[in-house]
This record gives C-alpha cells, sequence and structure tokens, in this order.
C-alpha cells in the first residue's frame, strides 16, 4: 500500500537499495515463518481439546476468537493473556504509524501542501482515523470490522499490485520505444495485448472452472508461445536486442537504474547485473500480474459462491464499498490530479548491456533519438 516506498523516501538519492530490499523481504517471510509454528500450535491445541474455536485460523478469527480461547483453557491464563494483548497493542501501533506515515508522505508531496507543517498533516490523519475508527467500537463493530478487513486487503491489495505492474512493466518507455520504428510498435502492442487478453481468458475461464493449478500451466506454457515468439517475429529484430526493447521495455531500464547503485564505477557493469535484470523484469512483466490475476479470480469465485464469514449481504455490500472507494480515487487521481515530475536524464541514460555484457545500440536517451533521426533520414 505504499509503505515500503514512503520509508524507502528517506533514504539518500544514489544509496544502493537492493540489499535493503533482499533483508527486507527475508526478515518478513522469516517472521511469518516463524509465526506460523505459533499459529498451528494454538490451532491444534484448540483441537486436542475439542474447541470449535480451532475453526478460525486467519485473520480477526484467529487474533480475537482462537487466540483468546486458547489463553483461556492453558495454565496461568492471566499470564499468557497480558502477552497476548501486548502482542495485539504493538502489531497495531506499528501498523498504524506506517500507514500514517504512508498517507502523510503522500500528502506532504502534494506541491500546494509542501509548505504545511509534517507534524499539522499527520495529526490531521490520525484524527480522521480516530474519527472513522468509532464505529468498529460498537456492538456490530467486530463484523464491520472483519469483513472490510477481508474486502480491503484481498480485493484492493491485489489489484493495487497488479497496476503497479501495469505501470512499471508495460507503462514505462512504451512511447518513447513506439517510436523508434514501425516494427517496434507493432511488435509491443501485440506483445501487450495478446499477453493481457490471453491472461485475462485463461485466468477468467479455467479458474471459474475451479482448475487454478491448470490456468497456471496454461499461462507458463501459452505466454511464450502465443505472445513472446510471434512478437520477436514480428519485430525481425535479433533476439538481444528485441529482448532489451520490446520483450523486457521498461523494466529492464528500471532494474539497471537500481543495480548501478552499487557499482564501484559508473560504467563497469557488476557480474550479476544481467541476471537481476532478468529476474526483475520477468517477474514484474510476466510472472507476478498471473499470479495476482489467478488470485483474484479465485477469491471473487470463492466470495460469490459463499460470501465471506456467512454474513448478510448488506454485509457484504458494505465491505465492498472500501476497495471500490480506494479504486475510484485511483482512477480519479490519475485522470485529474496531474502532477508532471521529470526524471533524471541521467538515471536511466546509463550505457545498458545485452545479454553477452556488450553494450546495446539504442539503449539509453541518445542512442533512441540517434535511432530516431535514422528512421527520419530514411523516410526522407
Amino acid at each position: 500500500m505504499g509503505i515500503m516506498t514512503s520509508y524507502g523516501s528517506y533514504n539518500p538519492i544514489k544509496k544502493p537499495i537492493i540489499m535493503d530490499n533482499m533483508i527486507i523481504a527475508l526478515s518478513n517471510s522469516t517472521v511469518s515463518f516463524v509465526s506460523g509454528f505459533a499459529v498451528w500450535a494454538v490451532v491444534g491445541f484448540l483441537e486436542a481439546k475439542g474447541s470449535l474455536a480451532q475453526t478460525k485460523t486467519s485473520s480477526a478469527g484467529l487474533a480475537f476468537i482462537a487466540y483468546p480461547t486458547a489463553v483461556d483453557l492453558m495454565g496461568w491464563p492471566n499470564f499468557w493473556a497480558f502477552f497476548l494483548g501486548l502482542t495485539l497493542f504493538l502489531l497495531g501501533v506499528d501498523s498504524a504509524f506506517s500507514m500514517v506515515e504512508a498517507t502523510a508522505t503522500v500528502v506532504a508531496d502534494i506541491p500546494s501542501l509542501k509548505k504545511v507543517p509534517r507534524m499539522l498533516i499527520a495529526f490531521i490523519i490520525c484524527m480522521a482515523g480516530f474519527i472513522m475508527s468509532i464505529p468498529f467500537c460498537t456492538n456490530w463493530g467486530f463484523v464491520l470490522f472483519d469483513v472490510i478487513d477481508h474486502y480491503l486487503c484481498t480485493y484492493l491489495l491485489l489489484l493495487v499490485g497488479i497496476f503497479q505492474c501495469v505501470g512499471c512493466g508495460w507503462g514505462f518507455d512504451v512511447e518513447r520505444t513506439l517510436r523508434i520504428s514501425e516494427k517496434h510498435a507493432l511488435s509491443l502492442k501485440y506483445l501487450t495485448g495478446s499477453f493481457w487478453g490471453f491472461l485475462f481468458v485463461v485466468g477468467l475461464v479455467f479458474v471459474l472452472l475451479e482448475q487454478v493449478k491448470i490456468a497456471i500451466i496454461v499461462l507458463l506454457a501459452g505466454v511464450p508461445i502465443l505472445c513472446i515468439l510471434p512478437s520477436f517475429i514480428m519485430s525481425g529484430l535479433p533476439f538481444s536486442q528485441w529482448y532489451a526493447e520490446i520483450g523486457m521495455c521498461g523494466c529492464r531500464k528500471i532494474a539497471y537504474s537500481m543495480s548501478k547503485l552499487s557499482r564501484k564505477s559508473k560504467h563497469e557493469v557488476q557480474w550479476w547485473e544481467p541476471a537481476f535484470t532478468f529476474y526483475f523484469s520477468l517477474t514484474i512483466k510476466y510472472f507476478i500480474p498471473c499470479v495476482l490475476w489467478v488470485i483474484l479470480v479465485n477469491v471473487t469465485r470463492t466470495d460469490i459462491v459463499k460470501p465471506y464469514g456467512g454474513y448478510a449481504a448488506h454485509w457484504q455490500a458494505i465491505g465492498l464499498c472500501v476497495p471500490i472507494i480506494g479504486l475510484i480515487a485511483f482512477l480519479l487521481h490519475i485522470c485529474f490530479w496531474i502532477t508532471e515530475e521529470p526524471l533524471s536524464e541521467e538515471e536511466f541514460a546509463t550505457d545498458l548491456p545485452g545479454e553477452d555484457g556488450v553494450s546495446l545500440t539504442g539503449e539509453g536517451d541518445k542512442g533512441i533519438e540517434m535511432k530516431e533521426n535514422k528512421v527520419a533520414n530514411d523516410d526522407l
């Protein structure tokens, strides 16, 4: 939801970030792995005791039903209750200040609000959050919290992930690539249209038929054959050039803009950079959108067949309103409240190596401008 992006904005502009990202990702996954033992140990304990709370294995049901029930059945219940309450409090506090920080950073970056004190922005956000949290303290607050938590963390989070992949992998640097030549434009347009069309149809059809695994297999096999290969043939380019300028358009430049921050010499490409760039581009451009779309369709089908939590239709509608409002806010923002923020030419103009480590013609702004001039001269 932008929390890590907000925290990252406090780093120096030229600070190497790949190792930081790896540490954060591995730390997060390790904590989740260790937490799994605590979760399933409690669930197993409840099952051994024959408690009905054993079915609550996720989200609010785990924290506010399964754990309190287990604590009540354990020896020294007050001791464990204290640490459970402390744990939930600390988890809530760090989630709260991280969300406030993410929102405050975005608001403070708005040109018209740059002179507003940061503390005042944080205070207003906290007060707004306090007011909006009051309904959760009513008799029906738990149900409200449960449905909003489910729909917000499921639908909006998955949609944000897909949109980020679209912007990074399929939006960035596209206009410049389309101007290089007609074959570049034809190849890139086919790749984009065929990939997203194939993804949409396969994800929708197979997931609705409850064949999630088959959907993943069809996508992994079909995208290279039906999308990537025809695009490469249409371009008429050598593979290394197609890979750099069309197949990994946008992502490749972003990946090298990150990896070059770790270089000792500005133009000395390190041995691991091509491998990192390939991994980053492949996952952002092709793999993650497939996974997120399949998950999104599958969750939607599940909620339609069996409404979440067995709650009444009006509660489901209230829960859906939150991601819908977030989506509307996103669409309104990209359509109306646009603030141009020019990128540093130097950041993406560095020579980018091909698969064999040799710099490819046309990479960087100067190379593309040379190609555009050549195409114009050929036309004349």
